[in-house]
């Protein structure tokens, strides 16, 4: 006959047993929670660092899908923050370095200016080396996320492939204007705007370039610092435009009205920027700023905006 203090004992070594082999399932579980946290797929960059985001999203050759909302904005930033943090976009996200910055958050709104956010939401996707892929705003959907994410590796391995073209001609020879407003072009076209300014900048300031390509990329450079949220910049740039090159060149002063009338139209300044779209057309009303000077001027009539 079995005894009841023998049957006891083991009972007790199979319970102990039982919970060394849940110890070592539940560490097992934990470790490999804290790999998938750390692992490349659905990384999540430190909140706050966007330029940490993008180095990771570089490091780990991945796009950066960044979420620009602020909180208590409004019914669209609370459902596009539910989108973004859903069960389904997470699992999704494998290879996407996930990033937010909310503009509650006052020292965001300086990061988030490079981006033109007018308003919030804003969803973008950016390629590891910071080329704007896709930006979306209101109606962030699940269904529209998944298709960014599904675009986003291809696209921006296309893209940062174009870029790095781009830049090793311009690099080949700084002297090159083409291959530098090769790279401008492709960077404002894309909304990398800061980007592009030191090479717009080094062509503006510079005696050893013509004078038509100075104008252009003195009037590209001032249309930058609009487009960054740096008014200030942007309205100094074109009156050193006006003052450096409009004695000699009345496309300077075209080019140079164009801007100030932009910005005073962006801050409702009408009768200011009515004035500086007819002096730009007065200069050069044949060159491609005094035409889109006639056109701003059109809009104002009609009390449409101008951008």
């Amino acid at each position: 006959m079995i005894r009841r203090s023998h049957i006891h004992g083991i009972m007790s070594k199979y319970f102990r047993r039982c919970r060394t082999i849940v110890a070592a399932l539940l560490t097992m579980l934990s470790c490999a929670v804290a790999a998938r946290a750390q692992s490349p797929g659905g990384a999540e960059s430190p909140a706050g660092d966007l330029n940490a985001a993008q180095a990771r999203a570089f490091e780990l050759k991945e796009p950066l899908m960044l979420l620009i909302t602020e909180t208590d904005g409004g019914r669209g930033d609370e459902r596009a923050r539910t989108v973004i943090g859903s069960r389904a976009v997470r699992a999704l996200g494998d290879g996407v370095v996930r990033f937010t910055l909310d503009l509650a958050v006052s020292r965001n709104r300086a990061t988030a200016a490079r981006f033109h956010v007018a308003a919030t939401p804003v969803l973008l996707f950016l390629s590891p080396h910071g080329i704007i892929l896709s930006r979306d705003e209101t109606n962030i959907s699940r269904h529209l996320v998944m298709q960014r994410i599904d675009e986003a590796g291809i696209r921006g391995l296309e893209l940062d492939a174009r870029l790095a073209a781009l830049q090793e001609a311009a690099d080949r020879d700084t002297n090159d204007v083409a291959a530098v407003f090769h790279l401008t072009d492709f960077l404002v076209a894309h909304g990398n705007d800061l980007d592009a300014i030191p090479h717009l900048s080094a062509i503006a300031h510079s005696g050893n370039f013509s004078t038509a390509d100075r104008i252009r990329a003195w009037v590209a450079l001032a249309r930058a610092h609009l487009w960054i949220a740096e008014p200030e910049k942007g309205r100094h740039e074109a009156n050193d435009l006006i003052a450096t090159l409009g004695p000699v060149a009345p496309e300077a002063r075209a080019g140079g009205n164009l801007v100030l009338g932009l910005q005073d139209a962006t801050a409702k300044r009408t009768a200011l920027a009515k004035q500086e779209f007819e002096d730009a057309v007065a200069a050069a009303p044949n060159s491609p700023y005094g035409k889109e000077a006639a056109a701003a001027l059109a809009k104002l009539a009609q009390g449409r905006a101008v951008k």
